[in-house]
């Protein structure tokens, strides 16, 4: 049988870390986010289908969001730099914007993405089980416009990607990723934290 080599150009990666010490971080978190619901009930209307999109964060206004950024500004100029293969000054990795959003049961988020940015994020605070996954899409869009019917599930055929959440994870991903949250069918409120970098 004929040996077939596989080139795969263009990935799109989806970075993924587990925060150390998220437990009594997220408990903070929890607290500082529900505290803007109060002040704020009505919150943004963006992606959020139902649920609550807190307004953009003043990221020097609490202490806990200082510790929250403290906890993960090393990993940016290495996925920056060494995965990603952008020329970056660390110094000049700058958060561009930073929310939260409380999804209650039944609430979701439509497919979206985040123009102007180079990487977003979405961090857990508060994820029980079937709370919801974030799901990314296949930004090739000719290729999901005509195949045949797929067969087998791998990286070359997939189309829709999920990935559970789970408190005190981080996922960063290119800005460009096209992604949504399943509906939330759990009894208690899935927050997630989401960021944009810029550089």
């Amino acid at each position: 049988m004929t040996k077939i080599r596989i080139h795969k150009f263009f990935p799109v990666p989806v970075f993924e870390q587990k925060l150390e010490n998220f437990e009594s971080l997220n408990l903070e978190l929890e607290n500082y986010i529900y505290e803007l619901k109060k002040k704020d009930p009505d919150g943004q209307k963006r992606s959020n289908a139902g649920g609550w999109h807190s307004p953009f964060f003043n990221i020097n206004e609490s202490e806990a969001i200082k510790k929250f950024i403290s906890s993960f500004k090393d990993s940016l100029p290495v996925i920056m730099s060494d995965h990603m293969g952008w020329y970056t000054n660390k110094e000049k990795i700058k958060i561009l914007d930073m929310w939260s959003i409380i999804n209650s049961k039944n609430t979701f988020n439509v497919q979206h993405n985040h123009p102007n940015s180079l990487l977003s994020a979405a961090y857990y605070v508060k994820a029980k089980k079937n709370s919801g996954q974030i799901k990314f899409f296949d930004p090739k869009e000719m290729k999901v416009m005509y195949h045949p019917s797929i067969s087998k599930f791998n990286e070359i055929s997939a189309e829709v990607v999920k990935i559970e959440p789970e408190e005190g994870k981080l996922l960063l991903f290119p800005s460009y990723l096209y992604h949504a949250v399943d509906e939330n069918l759990s009894d208690e409120d899935r927050i997630v934290i989401s960021f944009n970098l810029i550089s």
